[in-house]
C-alpha cells in the first residue's frame, strides 16, 4: 500500500511539472507576441526614386519606435493601386492605409471602405495641437475633409506652375506671360517655326478647372452643383481651344505630358505639375536652360488646383493599427520629414513649418526651379470631393478629348457633360 501511494505521488508530482512547464512556454509565447510592434500595412503607387525615398522615411519611422512597424508595397501606377483597393474593399483584404488622389475619397465613403482620423487626430494623448493643425496648409487639409470628417490626410501634393525656356524667349524676344491671352501674342513671334508658345499635357482638364475657378464657375461647387455648361465654364474652354486654333497651344497627344515637347524644345511654355520638376532634371537634355513661374492670370485671377496623394484609412483595421496608422501620418507631418519627403520627391511640403524650415529654404536656393511650386500654394483650391467623382471624372476626360480629337465644339461637349454629371450628382446623393 506504500509502495503503491509512493507512486501515485510521484506520477501526480510529474503531472504538476509539466503542466507548470507548458505554462511557462506559453507565457513566454504570449509574452513574445505581445511584444512585437503592431503591423501596418501601406499600399501606394511609388516607384524608382519615389519608392526608394519613401522607404528611407518607412524605415525612419520603424527605427523611431518599437510599438508599430509600416509595410509598404508599391502598386506601381494610380490605376492599379485604384484597381487593387476597390478589389480588397470586396475580398475584405483592405491594407491598414493606402495613398489615395482624395477626389475619390467620396467613392471609397460610399463603398464604405474607409475611416476617418478623426478619432486619433483630433482626441486623445497623440492628437494634434491647435498650432500642428494650423501648420498643414488650409487648402491641403480642406481637400481631405468629406461629409465634415477627415477621411484623407496630405502627403504628395502637386500644384501647376508655368515651365519656360530661357533661349526661345531670348531668341524670339518673348516676355513672362501675365494672362492666357498673352500666349496669342507669343505665337505671332514664332510664325515660320516648327514651336508653339504653350504646351499642355494630354489632356486640357486641369488648366480649365483651374481658369474656370479664378473666373468665379468652380465647375462643381461644394453644394453639388455643376457648372459644366456655365457662360463663364464656356468661355474658358473657348479660350483654350481658339489658343489651340491659332496654333499658340497644343497637348501633348500620344506624348501625354508636356513635358516631352518641352524638353525637346518644341515649346516655349509649358504648364504642369510641379512633380514634372524632378523629371526634367533627371531627363532633360543638359543644354536646357529652364524655369518656372507661376501660371498666367485668367480673368485677373491665378487659381491652382491640387493635385496628389493622400493618405487614408481603411475599415477592418484594429484600434491598434488604427492608432499606428496614426502615428506614421503624425511622423510624415513633422517638419523635417515634411520637408525630407518634399526634397527627395519634388511635391511640395504640406505643413508651413516645413517650407520655412531652414534646410527647404537652402535647398530652394540651389534647386530654383522648386520655388514657383511653394509659391502657387497660396492660390491653391481643392476640387470638390462627391460620391460619383470617378465617373464624372471619366466623362470629363472623354469630352475634353472629343473637343481635341473629334472637333466637337467646346458648347456641345459640355452640354453634354452638364447632363452626364447632373445624373451622377443625382443617382448619388
Amino acid at each position: 500500500m506504500k509502495k503503491t501511494s509512493f507512486w501515485r505521488l510521484l506520477g501526480f508530482m510529474g503531472a504538476i511539472l509539466l503542466l507548470l512547464t507548458a505554462c511557462g512556454k506559453q507565457g513566454s509565447a504570449a509574452k513574445s507576441s505581445s511584444s512585437a510592434p503592431v503591423k501596418i500595412t501601406y499600399w501606394h503607387r511609388m516607384t524608382g526614386t519615389y519608392d526608394k525615398s519613401l522607404n528611407k522615411l518607412i524605415t525612419k519611422f520603424n527605427n523611431s519606435q518599437k510599438k508599430y512597424k509600416v509595410v509598404a508595397t508599391s502598386q506601381g501606377s494610380y490605376n492599379a493601386l485604384q484597381q487593387k483597393i476597390m478589389a480588397a474593399g470586396k475580398s475584405k483584404t483592405l491594407p491598414t492605409m493606402a495613398q489615395s488622389p482624395y477626389t475619390n475619397i467620396g467613392d471609397y465613403v460610399k463603398n464604405q471602405l474607409l475611416l476617418p482620423f478623426d478619432s486619433e487626430m483630433l482626441n486623445g494623448s497623440n492628437k494634434l495641437s491647435n498650432r500642428q493643425l494650423k501648420d498643414i496648409y488650409p487648402s491641403f487639409l480642406a481637400a481631405g475633409k468629406y461629409d465634415g470628417k477627415y477621411y484623407g490626410l496630405p502627403f504628395s501634393v502637386s500644384t501647376s506652375v508655368l515651365f519656360y525656356n530661357k533661349k526661345l524667349m531670348s531668341q524670339y524676344n518673348i516676355s513672362m506671360p501675365k494672362t492666357w491671352a498673352d500666349f496669342a501674342a507669343d505665337q505671332d513671334k514664332l510664325k515660320g517655326t516648327d514651336i508653339n508658345a504653350i504646351e499642355l499635357d494630354q489632356s486640357y482638364d486641369v488648366a480649365l478647372e483651374g481658369m474656370a475657378y479664378g473666373a468665379g464657375s468652380q465647375l462643381i461647387t461644394p453644394k453639388l452643383k455643376a457648372n459644366l455648361n456655365a457662360p463663364k465654364t464656356l468661355a474658358a474652354v473657348n479660350q483654350i481651344l481658339d489658343l489651340r486654333k491659332s496654333g499658340a497651344l497644343k497637348t501633348a497627344g500620344e506624348d501625354q505630358y508636356f513635358s516631352v515637347p518641352f524638353a525637346n524644345g518644341k515649346a516655349v511654355f509649358g504648364i504642369g505639375s510641379s512633380a514634372t520638376v524632378p523629371v526634367l532634371l533627371q531627363q532633360a537634355p543638359k543644354s536646357l536652360d529652364w524655369g518656372t513661374a507661376v501660371i498666367p492670370e485668367y480673368e485677373g485671377k491665378r487659381s491652382n488646383p491640387l493635385n496628389g496623394n493622400y493618405n487614408v484609412l481603411f475599415k477592418g483595421a484594429s484600434k491598434a493599427q488604427q492608432a499606428g496608422a496614426w502615428a506614421f501620418q503624425k511622423f510624415l507631418l513633422k517638419s523635417e520629414n515634411a520637408a525630407q519627403w518634399a526634397k527627395a520627391s519634388g511635391y511640395v511640403p504640406v505643413t508651413k513649418s516645413a517650407s520655412n524650415s531652414a534646410t527647404f529654404k537652402a535647398y530652394l536656393e540651389k534647386n530654383t526651379q522648386y520655388k514657383a511650386a511653394v509659391s502657387a500654394v497660396s492660390q491653391s483650391f481643392a476640387s470638390t470631393v462627391f460620391a460619383g467623382y470617378t465617373d464624372y471624372r471619366n466623362d470629363l476626360m472623354s469630352t475634353v478629348d472629343s473637343t481635341l480629337t473629334k472637333n466637337v465644339s467646346g458648347e456641345t461637349a459640355f452640354d453634354n457633360l452638364q447632363k452626364q454629371t447632373d445624373k451622377i450628382l443625382e443617382e448619388n446623393k
